[in-house]
């Protein structure tokens, strides 16, 4: 669907499986049209609009904020992609020397002194590894080296591999000494992979590169994970049409959104096939296989950092123990669908989404 397309409210819905509405203010997004969601264009306005496309985080990244000069828009996006980039160097384990490869590098020989970034992420990975049991478990690399998801290198590791490289996925082998600022694996062997958390933490600064800068309305959309500030520049809300998770031309539900962050987690994402099964690269920490009860997540929530991890903890938790830790958090949201086309809705979302199955 195009983006100057613009969907029209379905008389009738679909039954939702959910609660009674939250009483809170839906915090959300946009979302690239390969990747998750669709922002749908409501009005033409773009009066002081600057429009952004760039490759950065080796990532498509798209930047549209509102104010000043063509000259001073020209500093601002300088100014969010210094800061990407920055956080890029410390957080990508494929970069020799970043924070997180000596990390690894170091495994069960000693900690590392890490930049306060990288310990606070770090401290995040593991507090929502908590939350969600071990679904989403920062320590998950070597399992994602195994299958080749890394540099897409795809196989179908053998359960003997598998089995082996299962006792070092353990969040909870992880130590952070706040006060030393260090990050420390217990076990040789084990890796830290942040790239399930980190990319929502470097939205996350973006958007306060924009605020400081004085921007009202805006959104950045970097791979797929994107934050927003405020409302459109009309002052309407954005609406951000929900991707069909099997057909990447129509769109399966439409949220009207005024800031925050949205993030999809779906088994389209990355994947390939082997003698007529697909995998896919969001795999169960328990079994080291692709997790198979949903096919895509959509987290709506007031962070890019917290909506990064959940979104990937709810699809390996499945429909029922995923929809459960979504209603128990505060300024949290999700859209679930299953493997049948499915859509369960969360509470605070009943009366606001609008569906297109």
């Amino acid at each position: 669907m195009s983006k100057d397309n613009h969907p029209d409210t379905a008389d009738k819905k679909p039954p939702l499986h959910c609660k009674p509405l939250k009483p809170y203010y839906l915090v959300p997004i946009f979302f690239l049209t390969v990747i998750a969601v669709y922002l749908i264009v409501q009005s033409r306005s773009s009066e002081n609009l600057h429009v952004n496309y760039l490759m950065t985080m080796d990532t498509s990244v798209e930047l549209r904020f509102t104010g000043g000069s063509s000259k001073e828009a020209v500093l601002i996006r300088e100014d969010v992609v210094h800061e990407m980039e920055l956080l890029e160097a410390l957080f990508s384990r494929s970069i020799a020397g970043s924070d997180v490869s000596l990390i690894n590098n170091s495994a069960g020989l000693r900690p590392v002194r890490v930049d306060s970034e990288v310990l606070y992420v770090t401290e995040r990975a593991v507090i929502y590894a908590g939350l969600s049991e071990g679904a989403f478990d920062p320590t998950i690399a070597p399992l994602i080296d195994l299958w080749g998801f890394l540099g897409q290198n795809y196989r179908v590791p053998t359960a003997v591999e598998r089995i082996k490289s299962l006792p070092l996925v353990d969040y909870t082998l992880i130590e952070v000494d706040e006060k030393q600022t260090t990050v420390y694996l217990q076990h040789q062997g084990m890796s830290l992979d942040l790239g399930g958390i980190a990319k929502g933490f470097i939205v996350d600064q973006a958007l306060q590169v924009l605020m400081t800068a004085g921007v009202e309305h805006a959104f950045i959309n970097a791979g797929g994970d994107i934050g927003l500030i405020g409302s459109k520049p009309d002052g309407s809300p954005w609406r951000i049409g929900v991707r069909h998770p099997r057909d990447e031309e129509k769109i399966i539900a439409v949220l009207p959104a005024i800031g925050g962050a949205v993030v999809t987690s779906g088994d389209y994402q990355r994947v390939f096939e082997e003698e007529g099964v697909s995998y896919h690269h969001i795999l169960d920490p328990e079994t080291g296989l692709p997790a198979r009860e949903l096919i895509s997540v959509t987290i709506i929530a007031q962070t890019a950092i917290e909506a990064d991890a959940l979104s990937t903890a709810v699809f390996v938790l499945g429909s029922t123990r995923g929809m459960a830790l979504i209603e128990q958090l505060p300024g949290v949201e999700g859209i679930l669908i299953t493997p049948e086309l499915e859509i369960l809705v969360s509470s605070g979302l009943v009366n606001i989404v609008e569906l297109y199955p």
